[in-house]
Formats: C-alpha cells, sequence, structure tokens
C-alpha cells in the first residue's frame, strides 16, 4: 500500500482538548477539532467556554485575588525584613554603584494597596501553574483511572 499524505507543517497532533466535566468526574481525552477554512489552511476550534481555558482562568483569578487580599501584607514584610543586599557591611548604593538604585516606575501603582506590575506578573504565573497542575492532574486521573483518594 503507499505511504499516508505527509501533515501539513502547521499541523500538532499534541493539542489535547478535554472533554466536558460531569458529576462523575473527566471523561477521556479527545483531539482537538480541526477545520479545514480553505484548500490550504487548517486551523484548530478552540471554544471560549472550553473547561481547559476555564480552568486555567479560574486557578489565574484566584491566585491573583489571594495574592492581592491575603497575602500582600505578608509579603511586603518578609521583603521589608530582609532589607537591602549587603557586602562588607555596606548596601550597594552606599558603596558608590549608582546602578544599584531600583528603577522606581516598575512598582509605580494607582492601587491603594500597592499592588504592581511585579506582584501581578508573580501571582499570575502562580496561578497559571497552578492550573496547568489541575489539568494534568485530571488528564492523568481520566486516562488511567487512578483513585487518588488511597493516600
Amino acid at each position: 500500500s503507499p505511504p499516508p499524505p505527509p501533515a501539513p507543517a502547521h499541523f500538532n497532533p499534541f493539542l489535547v482538548q478535554m472533554a466536558p466535566i460531569t458529576a462523575r468526574g473527566l471523561k477521556t481525552l479527545k483531539p482537538a477539532r480541526a477545520v479545514r477554512t480553505s484548500r490550504k489552511a487548517l486551523t484548530t476550534v478552540a471554544a471560549i467556554g472550553d473547561p481547559a481555558s476555564l480552568t486555567i482562568s479560574a486557578c489565574t483569578a484566584a491566585s491573583l485575588f489571594l495574592g492581592r487580599f491575603a497575602f500582600l501584607d505578608l509579603q511586603r514584610d518578609r521583603v521589608a525584613k530582609q532589607g537591602l543586599p549587603v557586602q562588607n557591611g555596606v548596601t550597594h548604593l552606599e558603596a558608590g554603584d549608582k546602578r544599584s538604585v531600583e528603577f522606581e516606575g516598575l512598582f509605580a501603582t494607582n492601587d491603594p494597596a500597592g499592588f504592581n506590575l511585579v506582584d501581578l506578573l508573580m501571582w499570575g504565573s502562580v496561578g497559571h501553574a497552578v492550573g496547568f497542575l489541575v489539568l494534568a492532574v485530571g488528564s492523568f486521573k481520566a486516562g488511567t483511572g487512578y483513585d487518588f483518594s488511597v493516600y
């Protein structure tokens, strides 16, 4: 028999779309639906209400909420306790290093609590990591049927 035709260069066989979550748990994974929009273009359709997108968004929103309203004071206290970096008992700025001054624009904010761009990026990345962890555990459980209640 002749060999199969080569796949288009932009086709990603590893793209996986999760099935809807039911009361009994996650169903098995199914590949994302590929749609041919023209003779040459092959695109992948991902819905806005896709469970994977909702999971990542919910975890990111929860992480940002917790970072802003629960952990911001604790984080600021820890940074204040640590202080500036010191070498031989002298801070870098006192030793004459003018480039050791922090860039003020990076920490400027209109938020009353002082939640700035650095906090946004840090807590957002934590939320994304937690969201992907949730998806990975759900995928593992759906694919293998492993019972996590043993531990």
